[in-house]
């Protein structure tokens, strides 16, 4: 009686066990625009994965495609769209939808180290920006900051003045470099970074200018290029959001958007900014191993330059001011966060 009373009770309880609803956790398909052995692929995207699911105890999971699910240009409309529930985007690439976050790109603002840049990025934009909503049917996860750009010839002419510039046909990305570029009277080529080998490596282009020593290694160009200008104060840093769309956002606990929050943000932005910074300066010394030259851009350069770029930050404060918001405090803001950032990093 005993031995039927204890068989009848484990079966009922392993009924019950499989009648118990499964947990499910939260999928987030997160994709990468990068060529799938580029770092923010095979760094910065595991660790975000890490940090979703460990914050989350699992109950939110990060996968990436193997290949990118949408071109460069087209990853905030890819999220909001539902081609993929994440991902990172090139924030020039958004201007006319984010113009907020556009301050970080403006010529000469930033320019310093990536792990600098990206955590005063994050709150500059988060005390002037957090309450616009900009971003729509998109949340703002983190950001990251490239390292700032350098000038590259691709001929046996170092580019050392405007004339240098102005007198070949260039390559650069999307925005403030490629119009800062027509301004010397350089015929420009402008396009994603990713396409980069393309042109370069077909001779179309004598010169390039807006992607970082770690972006010439990573695409491999570095075998198409003499020699390359750095200016003191760099004219462009590249930045990126991170994103999750909002109706995947909006299917996580108001605990797990928390615990995704204090992983991500500012220190995130750190995290990915200090392999960015590694990635360049591994990449800088590989390259001036292979025979590029390396020229110190002058003063007189630099000043030519921010002329030309100052009616890009001018229209850039016009329009933050129709959104309510003071340009100038922006920018001085920024530059504040990462000089006190900067110093306490070299302490």
């Amino acid at each position: 009686m005993n031995l039927k009373l204890t068989a009848g009770a484990a079966a009922l309880a392993l009924s019950a066990a499989f009648a118990a609803p499964a947990f499910a956790a939260e999928r987030v398909i997160f994709n990468c625009f990068f060529p799938a052995k580029h770092y923010v692929c095979t760094v910065m995207l595991p660790e975000l994965k890490n940090r979703i699911e460990t914050a989350t105890e699992g109950r939110v999971k990060v996968n990436t495609p193997p290949k990118s699910l949408a071109a460069p240009p087209d990853q905030y409309d890819g999220v909001v769209g539902g081609v993929m529930d994440g991902a990172l985007q090139f924030n020039a690439f958004i201007a006319n939808k984010v113009p907020g976050i556009q301050f970080s790109l403006l010529p000469f603002v930033g320019g310093v180290r990536a792990e600098v840049a990206g955590p005063a990025l994050w709150d500059t934009y988060q005390e002037f920006f957090a309450d616009k909503n900009e971003y729509g049917d998109a949340v703002l996860i983190s950001v990251y900051a490239s390292s700032g750009n350098e000038f590259y010839s691709m001929n046996d002419t170092p580019i050392q003045t405007l004339e240098d510039i102005g007198s070949r046909k260039m390559w650069g990305l999307p925005g403030v470099v490629a119009n800062t570029l027509k301004g010397t009277g350089s015929s420009v080529v402008a396009g994603p970074a990713v396409q980069m080998l393309e042109i370069i490596s077909k001779g179309v282009v004598d010169g390039y200018a807006g992607v970082p020593w770690g972006s010439v290694r990573a695409f491999k160009i570095g075998d198409y290029t003499k020699s390359a200008t750095e200016l003191e104060n760099k004219l462009f840093q590249p930045t990126f959001s991170f994103l999750i769309s909002r109706a995947k956002w909006d299917k996580f606990s108001a605990e797990d958007q928390a615990a995704i929050m204090d992983v991500m943000g500012a220190d995130f932005a750190a995290f990915a900014g200090k392999v960015q910074d590694d990635a360049n300066d591994k990449a800088r010394a590989a390259m001036i191993e292979s025979g590029i030259e390396i020229v110190e851009g002058s003063k007189e350069l630099e000043n030519g330059l921010r002329e030309l770029g100052q009616p890009i930050t001018d229209a850039w404060i016009a329009k933050a001011s129709e959104m309510g918001v003071d340009g100038q405090a922006v920018i001085d803001s920024y530059l504040a966060r990462i000089a006190e950032r900067s110093a306490a990093a070299s302490n």
